[in-house]
């Protein structure tokens, strides 16, 4: 499967997980060639993601949650605390993998959530 179709596939399984655990108002950042500009009070930067950071963005439990996906590996834990310490915010990590030692070939979705 291509890098493309793979996302395609992963961020599927995340959007049903979502649902069906009562999550609404789902919205993933389109993957393209334009960036967004990001303004900040020490100088602006280009993003592909929302802070270079996330995938996209959910209602759920009565909060904002930003969301991060990955297929076959966990996201960096280092980058989402960094991002906390500055911002007050929900957060959702996505690692979508089919590997035989956590999901014995069987694509599952597994979830981590911020602040713990």
């Amino acid at each position: 499967m291509h890098n493309r179709a793979r996302m395609r596939a992963s961020n599927k399984l995340v959007r049903e997980w979502l649902l069906e655990n009562g999550f609404d108002d789902i919205w993933f950042k389109p993957h393209s060639v334009r960036h967004d500009y990001v303004f900040t009070q020490h100088g602006n930067y280009l993003a592909t993601d929302l802070w270079n950071l996330f995938d996209g963005i959910a209602w759920g439990k009565g909060e904002c949650y930003f969301l991060q996906m990955k297929t076959n590996v966990w996201a960096k834990e280092e980058h989402i605390r960094f991002f906390l310490l500055r911002h007050k915010a929900k957060v959702l990590v996505f690692n979508v993998t089919n590997k035989p030692k956590k999901a014995n070939g069987k694509w599952t979705v597994f979830v981590r959530e911020y602040p713990k």
